[in-house]
């Protein structure tokens, strides 16, 4: 039996020319550093503008390098690669350019490794529906992963629903629709699946079905009490997993220095103002 810590990052919104959310990132890598973690996982938009600001991908990668685990492995988000084609709400959407950018600056979208007991799974959810050549590579890799007798973690940056399987939502960017969810959820029940991990919504939250856990994750960047819709409680944070054998218990982190940044002025009006806050020229002291 193995014991071990791995500690679960979510939406850190970095980026070397617009340094809004980098203290939280900072002071947040600072503590999970210190509980000297085994794996850090990190679900996704890495980056404050990955699709249209390349660089971004390039100071997400190379922040994500600073955990002092010794296995690292990130799944994209919708600022990292954008939203799937199929996303009909979606402003940013994934192309095969930017999803070359984020696999030849960050790494693979996909994957799938061991580590004790355990094997883990991570996805890259806008290739759902997306009809690119990956969308069934990624489902093979994960039908072969999940042939495992050992117990299995999914990790992924969009949950697969906001309040049960069965909801009708195929407008939704916030959640997996409903063909892919029907679909992955059925592999996941008929294996070992015992979590499905992710961010995206930047609220903690726990749902039960099918003898699968649903954990989202909080965010470090920022949080968003204007869009109550989905549930859950927001707040700035990370997650640490600790796992003995085939179990395993999730543990909340809120270091006091971090920054509880409410966006939900962002979210009036229409249109989301995170992309005209992003796609504006940054103005720090210097600059006025």
């Amino acid at each position: 039996m193995t014991d071990f810590r791995l500690i679960l990052f979510s939406d850190t919104h970095v980026s070397a020319t617009h340094p809004l959310f980098f203290h939280n990132f900072d002071v947040a890598l600072e503590a999970a550093n210190a509980l000297a973690p085994d794996v850090a996982v990190v679900t996704g938009d890495l980056s404050l503008n990955g699709p249209d600001a390349p660089a971004d991908l390039d100071f997400a990668a190379a922040q994500m390098k600073r955990f002092a685990a010794p296995v690292i492995h990130v799944t994209p988000g919708n600022h990292d690669v954008g939203y799937s084609p199929a996303a009909i709400a979606a402003e940013q959407k994934m192309t095969p350019d930017r999803r070359q950018q984020y696999l030849d600056r960050v790494g693979a979208d996909f994957w799938v490794f061991d580590h004790g007991d355990w094997r883990y799974i991570g996805l890259n959810p806008f290739l759902f529906e997306s009809g690119f050549e990956a969308e069934a590579e990624q489902r093979k890799m994960v039908v072969d992963a999940l042939d495992h007798s050992g117990p299995i973690g999914v990790f992924t940056h969009v949950p697969f629903f906001a309040h049960h399987p069965g909801e009708d939502d195929d407008e939704t960017a916030g959640t997996v629709t409903p063909a892919p969810r029907a679909d992955y959820l059925a592999l996941f029940q008929a294996a070992n699946v015992r979590f499905v991990a992710s961010g995206h919504i930047h609220k903690d939250k726990r749902l039960i079905f099918d003898g699968i856990t649903h954990i989202w994750a909080p965010g470090t960047a920022f949080m968003s009490s204007g869009n109550d819709a989905f549930g859950g409680v927001p707040w700035v944070g990370f997650l640490e997993f600790n796992f003995s054998g085939d179990r395993y218990s999730v543990q909340k982190h809120e270091p006091e220095d971090m920054i509880n940044m409410d966006l939900r002025n962002w979210t009036r009006g229409p249109g989301h103002r995170y992309f005209r806050v992003v796609e504006r020229a940054y103005r720090g002291p210097s600059d006025v």
